[in-house]
């Protein structure tokens, strides 16, 4: 990027960077994209548009649905409203699989009041209260009560959607232990490696992680399905 040690990017910038990818990809392209409210970037007090990290893997996501699945931008548009919410529709899975900024959202998080979690999560204040006094997810205090926020929501949506198969939070508290041990050891692992904390530090180690991610889902899965074909071996 250039700029130096900017945060942002300029929309220039955000066309450049997705070109290779996304070809036709054009400064108006972008400006139609928020006029139609598909991303909304900061304006510097001049006007000037600043594309913050979160807003670029935003309107990767849009281009990919576009191209790859054929969704149009109303489509999008409502499909994203639950991206926002922290709850990926089964849909859009293979898409944010492959949005590699996505995989891994370490950025500013939505929060909602647990109070209101029926009307903006579809949850059940009850519900969410469960999750946390089992240690899936952490309540904070904000303006509006105790509040839900970011990765947590997308962990209430997953958790909620296991009950229909008789998984309830209390037989959950094990995946929080395997993720804890996992950090710690990404973080003994990797740590020694990213002690100066500049800006090109910080990206390179949240590449590492992403890619981390992804190759020990990979591994866990595979693992899994091995375990579940000797369990299951005598009806499968």
């Amino acid at each position: 990027m250039s700029g130096g040690h900017r945060e942002y990017m300029t929309i220039g910038e955000v066309v450049e960077k997705l070109s290779d990818q996304y070809p036709d990809l054009s400064i108006s392209k972008i400006r139609f994209l928020e006029d139609e409210g598909l991303v909304s970037p900061e304006r510097t007090g001049g006007g000037y548009r600043k594309f913050h990290p979160a807003d670029v893997t935003r309107i990767e996501l849009v281009l990919r649905l576009q191209k790859e699945h054929f969704m149009p931008l109303a489509v999008i548009r409502e499909k994203l409203k639950d991206v926002d919410k922290g709850r990926v529709p089964a849909e859009l899975q293979p898409a944010v699989s492959n949005t590699e900024t996505l995989a891994l959202p370490l950025g500013e998080a939505e929060a909602v009041p647990v109070s209101q979690a029926p009307d903006m999560l579809g949850l059940t204040t009850a519900f969410v209260k469960e999750l946390a006094e089992f240690g899936l997810v952490s309540l904070v205090k904000g303006e509006r009560g105790e509040e839900i926020v970011g990765t947590d929501i997308a962990i209430a949506h997953t958790c909620w959607d296991m009950r229909k198969f008789g998984i309830e939070p209390r037989h959950l508290r094990m995946y929080e232990t395997f993720a804890e041990r996992e950090a710690t050891f990404f973080s003994q692992a990797l740590m020694p490696g990213f002690r100066h904390r500049t800006p090109e530090v910080r990206q390179k180690l949240m590449d590492t992680l992403n890619e981390l991610t992804e190759l020990t889902g990979a591994l866990k899965r595979s693992m899994l399905h091995r375990a579940l074909a000797r369990v299951f071996d005598d009806v499968m």
